[in-house]
C-alpha cells in the first residue's frame, strides 16, 4: 500500500496577526482553492469558555473567520504573495447554533468560500466536533490585499 504524504503549513502564529487569548485556530489541516480545514483546540483557559465548561456560541463565527483567514493566508503563500494586508469579520448571516462545545473538545472548521463582491469574501463555515455538526453560519469578511513579491 502507498503512503500518502502528508502536507505541513505554517504555524498559524505566522498566518495571522492574533495571538492568544484571541488566537483560536491551532492547526491548519487542508487547503484548496476554495475549501479549507482548520482544527481549534478548547483548553481550560479558552477566551470564550463559561463557568459550566462550555463555550459562549460566538466562538463558532469567530472560529469560522479565522479558520478562513489561515487557509487564505496559505492560498496567498503558495501563489507567492506576501502576507500583507488582512482582513477582518464584517458581517455575519444564517447563524445556526446546534450544540454546545466544551473543555477538551478538538473541533475541526471547514471553509468554503463562495463568492467576492468588493474586496469583501463571503465564507461559509461549519464547525464539527468528531463527526457531530455543532454549528454553522456564512460571514462576510472584508479583505484588503498586501503587495505582491517584485518580478526582475
Amino acid at each position: 500500500m502507498q503512503q500518502v504524504e502528508k502536507k505541513t503549513f505554517p504555524t498559524v502564529t505566522s498566518l495571522l496577526p492574533h495571538r492568544p487569548p484571541m488566537l483560536l485556530v491551532d492547526e491548519v489541516l487542508s487547503v484548496e482553492p476554495v475549501i479549507g480545514t482548520a482544527r481549534a483546540c478548547i483548553g481550560p483557559n479558552h477566551l470564550f469558555l463559561r463557568q459550566d465548561g462550555t463555550v459562549s456560541p460566538e466562538v463558532f463565527c469567530e472560529l469560522v473567520a479565522q479558520g478562513f483567514g489561515v487557509c487564505e493566508a496559505c492560498r496567498r503563500l503558495e501563489k507567492g504573495l506576501t502576507l500583507d494586508g488582512g482582513g477582518y469579520l464584517a458581517s455575519l448571516r444564517d447563524v445556526e447554533i446546534f450544540a454546545s462545545a466544551k473543555t477538551g473538545d478538538t473541533l475541526t472548521v471547514k471553509t468554503e468560500r463562495v463568492d467576492e463582491c468588493f474586496g469583501t469574501y463571503i465564507v461559509k463555515g461549519e464547525v464539527f466536533s468528531n463527526e457531530q455538526k455543532l454549528a454553522q453560519a456564512t460571514v462576510y469578511i472584508f479583505m484588503w490585499q498586501g503587495k505582491t513579491p517584485e518580478t526582475k
